[in-house]
């Protein structure tokens, strides 16, 4: 009798301890990490889509300061007319012309810029979806990899070349998102 009480004995022991050395193993599998560094910058510079947003975002701001000069030269003579005709209106007829000449001025103006301002938003939001592009990509290449951390090159002072997936990131994303669509 005893000796099968210290059998059992030895076996829960022998169990909790088995039992505890596989947790211990589980516990240190989920500290080992797999890392990678990916260069955003140079992600960003190499991708064929940011050099397309940027040239359309470049033939809109020119279109845009084209109506800039265009309204400009539109209202310089009305400028010299008004100012021309000043010997020959009364003060308030003067005064009343003027103030008309400034909110039409002031209208343009408004205008203006609210065409810029729709155009940065336009832009943000293209930027925006090539960000969102790239960290998909990143997510993928992760889950491929098995890594359990990308971290940005700007953040890392030292990585081994194996370690960077810079080049596959551009790759991929270039592959995936030629170009990108402006609403403006």
């Amino acid at each position: 009798m005893m000796y099968r009480i210290l059998c059992l004995c030895i076996f829960i022991i022998n169990f909790s301890m088995k039992t505890e050395a596989q947790n211990v193993v589980i516990k240190e599998e989920n500290f080992k990490v797999r890392v990678a560094v990916a260069d955003v910058q140079s992600i960003l510079e190499g991708s064929i889509a940011i050099k397309d947003l940027r040239n359309k975002i470049e033939k809109l701001n020119h279109k845009i300061q084209e109506d800039i000069a265009a309204k400009e030269a539109e209202f310089k003579p009305l400028e010299e007319k008004l100012l021309n005709e000043r010997s020959n209106l009364s003060d308030d007829e003067f005064e009343h012309r003027v103030n008309e000449f400034n909110a039409k001025v002031s209208y343009v103006r408004k205008e203006i810029q609210i065409r810029k301002t729709k155009l940065e938003q336009a832009h943000a939001e293209a930027m925006s979806r090539v960000h969102e592009t790239t960290i998909t990509i990143i997510g993928e290449l992760a889950e491929k990899y098995n890594l359990n951390l990308v971290i940005p090159s700007a953040q890392v002072l030292y990585a081994k070349n194996n370690l960077n997936i810079t080049s596959e990131v551009t790759f991929m994303l270039n592959e995936r998102l030629k170009e990108v669509s402006i609403n403006y």
